[in-house]
């Protein structure tokens, strides 16, 4: 199994004249020093759904902690959207994740990913996390060219709680949806921190990891 020191770390990574450059990186652990998104599930679900949503996702973050870490990092994750988002508005997440989760986003921002993310000319980033909930922050904080996250599920203008396919977007299916993106060429840089990551970053020219790799 590679190790962290397979790959440098993105504090040695180089960010002078990249501007001709595709960067791809991971959010949670990558672009935030945190690792988890749970904190800004939470607020979500407290921001649209009040304190009664906030003690929902509460109870079921055990549950969510035990799958991630003892089963697989995709169940955990369907766990907290199931959590957060059953029964809201679709515009009502928006919403949030354009007024109120970029500050908090920004405040959690890794220097040594963010020098060599915006050096780049073009700059994509592969998450598990809802696109609908980091969007807004990547596309106009970040000036991300393309953001390609989990896509949920939605009726009548109402999340489901339920992720569409092909899923969580770890693991193998971030690299296929790195290829998909990119018609099998390949980006020069690819920015992740943990053993999920390395499916996509080794489809990257230059590799290099943020924070330690679990």
């Amino acid at each position: 199994m590679a190790t962290t020191a397979t790959f440098p770390s993105v504090k040695h990574c180089p960010s002078i004249g990249r501007e001709k450059d595709t960067v791809v990186a991971d959010m949670d652990g990558t672009l935030l020093i945190g690792r988890s998104s749970f904190p800004y599930f939470a607020l979500v679900a407290f921001e649209v759904g009040g304190i009664l949503r906030l003690l929902f996702i509460l109870l079921l973050s055990p549950v969510a902690a035990v799958l991630y870490y003892l089963v697989s990092e995709s169940a955990g994750i369907r766990v907290l959207v199931f959590a957060a988002f059953a029964g809201m508005r679709v515009s009502n997440i928006e919403s949030v994740a354009r007024a109120v989760l970029p500050k908090f986003y920004a405040s959690d921002l890794h220097p040594d990913t963010w020098r060599v993310f915006s050096s780049c000319g073009r700059r994509c980033v592969l998450t598990a996390n809802p696109r609908v909930m980091v969007e807004p922050f990547l596309k106009e904080f970040l000036g991300a060219d393309l953001v390609l996250g989990t896509e949920i599920l939605s009726y009548c203008g109402r999340a489901t709680g339920f992720v569409a396919e092909p899923g969580v977007l770890v693991g193998k299916n971030k690299a296929n949806a790195l290829v998909a993106a990119f018609s099998g060429s390949a980006p020069e840089i690819g920015l992740g921190d943990r053993h999920t990551d390395f499916a996509f970053m080794r489809l990257c020219k230059v590799i290099s990891i943020s924070n330690l790799i679990d």
